[in-house]
C-alpha cells in the first residue's frame, strides 16, 4: 500500500489540490454503503455542488485516506468483524482533476456467540434467581443470542436491559458487567454476564414539592407506588407519565434519594412545576383552500375541579366562517391514563359541496393505553341547518329525506389509533393506522340513522439517510340503515385537495351536479406513494403519485374509475414540522390543470 501511494503521489505531483468528488465502497456485504458513508469523514462535492451550493470538497491525500480507513475498520470491529482487512484503494482522477475514491474491503468472518451464561453474586446461577417467566423474557428480548453476531450496540442494549430488569425487581444498586472469551481462529465468543444484584430496596417517605394549586393527595393518587412498596424503576417511570397526563405540570420529576451507604429504604422526592393558570394561543395563516385563517385559544387551569381544564376556542376561515367551541377536560376520571371531555360547539361550514350551520355537544372519553395505542368513545348530540340543500334527481340513486334543511343527529363514535412512526412530526420509519366508526340515530327522533367507517393506514420506510418512501391508503364507507340513499351531506366522503388526491382542488374529485358542485358519496378509496429526499439540512424534495375517487353507492369501489395524479414538492423543515408547496396535475385524464397546495406538515 505504501508503494502504491508513492507511485500515485509521483503521478499527481503536478496536479495541485485534487478534490474528492465521490467516495464508494467495494466488497462490503454485511454493512451497507450508506452506513459506511456516515462513518467516514470525507467531504465530497461535484462541480454543480461547488458552483451553486457552495460545497467544499476535501483535498485528497494519503493522510485523509488512512484516517478514514481506521474509521471504517472501527465500525466493522464494533459490528463483530475483527479480521477485516483492506486492499489497495481504487483511485480515479477525472478530466477536471477530481478524485473518485473506492475503498476495497475484505470483511472476513464475523465473531459469532456460541454460549451465553449468567453469574449472579459470584455464586447464584441464572435458573435459581430468575423465575421461568423472567428467564424467557430476558432470552426473548435480548439482542445477543447464541449463533448471532457479536455487536457492540447489542451488548450495550442488553446490559441496560438486564440492569433495568433487576431495578424493576427492587435491586436499585444492581451492577451488570461481562466477561468475553474470543477465539479468533474459530471466530467464536463465549459471553458471561457478571451480575452483582445488591440488596433489595423499598420506597421510603414520599415528599411532594413545587405544587401550589394541585393538592398533594391529587399528586399521590397518580403514583403507582406507596411508601413500603418494593422499589421499581418501572413504577417510577409510569408514575411520571401519569402525572404529566394531568396536564397541570410543565415539570414532573420523580427521584429516589440514593447514597454511598446504600440504604435499603429510599426516600422519594417529587418535584413539580405547575403550568400557568392562563394560557393563550393566537394564530394567523393562509392556505390555498381556506385562504386567510385566524384562531384564538384561551385555556384556564383548575376549572371546576383542582385538575380540570377549560378551553375557549374561536376560528375563522373561508371553509369555516365561524367555529366557536368550549371544552372542559377532566383527566384521570376512572384510570390514570384517561380523560373525560365535554365540548359544546357552534360552527358554520362553507365547503365546495355544501354550506351548513351546526351546533351541539360532544361527550368524549379518551383512553391512553400505551405510547403508541389510544382510543376514544364519543357520544354526540347535534342540530344541523342547511342553507343550500340540493336534490339529486338521477336514478337509481336519490337523496330522498336526507336533504331536509334542518335535522338532528345523535349517536356514538369510536376511534382507535396505533402509531409507531418516528420522529413524530416527520416520520422516516414505522407505520400508523387510524379507525373511526360512527353509528348515528340514537335518542333524537328526527335523526337520520346511518353507519360510517373510515380506515387510514400509513407506512414509512427509510431507504437510506435522507431518503424516505411514504405510503398511504384510505378506505371509507357510509350507509343509511332505513333506506337506500346518501347519508347527510357533512358525513359524506369527498376527494381532492392538499391532503387527498392532489391533482384536483378540494372536493372536486367524484360525482357532481350539473352546475359542477360536488355531491360527495358513500364510498371512498384513496392511495398515495411519495419519495422524500433531503436536498439540504432544511430542504426536502418530494415526488409523489396519488390515486382515488368517490362513489355514490355504498360498497361500490370501481377500480377502473380511479383517478390518478402526480407531482412534486419542496418543503422546508421547521420546529412544527415541514412547510412547503405541492405541485400536482392529473395523469391518464382529460383534465390537465396544475394544482398548487400549500401545506404545514406532511400530507401524510
Amino acid at each position: 500500500m505504501l508503494i502504491w501511494f508513492l507511485i500515485f503521489t509521483a503521478v499527481a505531483s503536478g496536479q495541485e489540490f485534487l478534490k474528492v468528488r465521490k467516495v464508494s465502497f467495494k466488497g462490503n456485504t454485511y454493512i451497507r454503503s450508506s452506513r459506511l458513508e456516515e462513518a467516514i469523514n470525507i467531504k465530497t462535492a461535484s462541480g454543480v455542488s461547488e458552483r451553486f451550493f457552495k460545497k467544499e470538497a476535501d483535498n485528497y491525500s494519503e493522510t485523509l485516506y488512512l484516517k478514514n480507513l481506521e474509521l471504517i475498520k472501527y465500525l466493522y470491529q464494533k459490528e463483530g468483524f475483527l479480521n477485516v482487512s483492506f486492499k489497495a484503494p481504487e483511485v480515479k482522477v477525472t478530466k477536471n482533476n477530481k478524485v473518485k475514491l473506492t475503498f476495497v474491503i475484505e470483511e472476513g468472518q464475523a465473531i459469532n456467540i456460541d454460549k451465553i451464561t449468567y453469574t449472579i453474586d459470584s455464586l447464584t446461577v441464572f435458573e435459581d434467581f430468575f423465575s421461568k417467566k423472567d428467564r424467557r423474557n430476558i432470552r426473548l428480548r435480548s439482542q445477543l443470542k447464541v449463533n448471532s453476531r457479536f455487536r457492540d450496540e447489542s451488548y450495550y442494549a442488553d446490559q441496560a436491559f438486564i440492569n433495568e430488569e433487576l431495578n424493576n425487581k427492587g435491586f436499585a444498586y444492581a451492577s451488570v458487567k461481562h466477561k468475553l472469551d474470543v477465539d479468533t481462529v474459530a471466530n467464536k465468543a463465549s459471553l458471561n454476564w457478571v451480575i452483582d444484584k445488591g440488596k433489595p430496596c423499598y420506597f421510603g417517605p414520599i415528599v411532594v414539592e413545587g405544587n401550589e394549586r394541585v393538592p398533594d393527595k391529587k399528586v399521590v393518587r397518580q403514583l403507582k407506588f406507596k411508601s413500603g412498596d418494593q422499589w421499581s424503576k418501572y413504577q417510577i417511570d409510569e408514575s411520571q407519565k401519569q402525572l404529566y397526563n394531568l396536564g397541570m405540570f410543565r415539570v414532573a420529576s420523580i427521584k429516589t434519594l440514593m447514597s454511598e451507604e446504600k440504604p435499603d429504604t429510599l426516600p422519594t422526592m417529587i418535584t413539580l412545576k405547575e403550568a400557568p393558570r392562563w394560557i393563550t394561543r393566537f394564530g394567523v395563516g393562509y392556505g390555498r383552500e381556506d385562504n386567510l385563517r385566524v384562531f384564538a385559544d384561551i385555556q384556564y387551569m383548575g376549572f371546576l375541579t383542582r385538575t380540570g381544564r377549560a378551553n375557549i376556542y374561536g376560528k375563522h376561515s373561508s371553509l369555516e366562517p365561524y367555529n366557536f367551541q368550549f371544552k372542559f377536560t377532566q383527566p384521570a376520571v376512572f384510570f390514570p391514563f384517561n380523560s373525560f371531555i365535554v365540548n359544546p360547539f357552534l360552527l358554520k361550514q362553507d365547503e365546495p359541496g355544501y354550506r351548513i350551520s351546526r351546533h351541539g355537544v360532544n361527550f368524549t372519553m379518551l383512553q391512553h393505553f400505551t405510547e403508541r395505542f389510544n382510543s376514544s368513545v364519543n357520544f354526540y348530540l347535534e342540530e344541523v341547518s342547511g342553507d343550500s340543500a340540493r336534490v339529486f334527481e338521477a336514478q337509481p340513486y336519490s337523496l330522498t329525506d336526507t336533504t331536509l334543511a334542518d335535522y338532528g343527529k345523535s349517536g356514538i363514535a369510536l376511534g382507535f389509533v396505533y402509531s409507531s412512526g418516528q420522529p413524530i412530526l416527520d416520520p422516516v420509519t414505522g407505520f400508523s393506522i387510524a379507525i373511526n366508526i360512527k353509528r348515528n340515530g340514537t335518542l333524537v327522533e328526527k335523526s337520520v340513522p346511518f353507519y360510517r367507517c373510515l380506515i387510514d393506514y400509513r407506512k414509512y420506510l427509510g431507504i437510506k439517510s435522507g431518503l424516505t418512501m411514504a405510503f398511504r391508503s384510505k378506505i371509507g364507507l357510509a350507509t343509511l340503515t332505513q333506506s337506500d340513499g346518501l347519508v347527510p351531506v357533512e358525513e359524506r366522503f369527498f376527494a381532492g385537495g392538499s391532503y387527498s388526491v392532489r391533482g384536483w382542488g378540494r372536493s372536486q374529485l367524484g360525482p357532481k351536479y350539473a352546475d359542477g358542485q360536488p355531491i360527495g358519496g358513500n364510498s371512498l378509496l384513496e392511495g398515495s406513494v411519495e419519495m422524500r429526499y433531503q436536498l439540504a439540512p432544511k430542504i426536502i424534495f418530494a415526488a409523489f403519485c396519488d390515486a382515488g375517487n368517490v362513489w355514490l353507492e355504498t360498497y361500490k369501489y370501481k377500480l377502473n374509475d380511479l383517478r390518478y395524479a402526480a407531482g412534486f414538492s419542496f418543503r422546508f423543515k421547521t420546529p412544527i414540522g415541514p412547510v412547503g408547496l405541492d405541485f400536482a396535475r392529473p395523469i391518464f385524464d382529460e383534465e390537465k390543470k396544475w394544482q398548487i397546495h400549500f401545506n404545514i406538515g406532511n400530507p401524510f
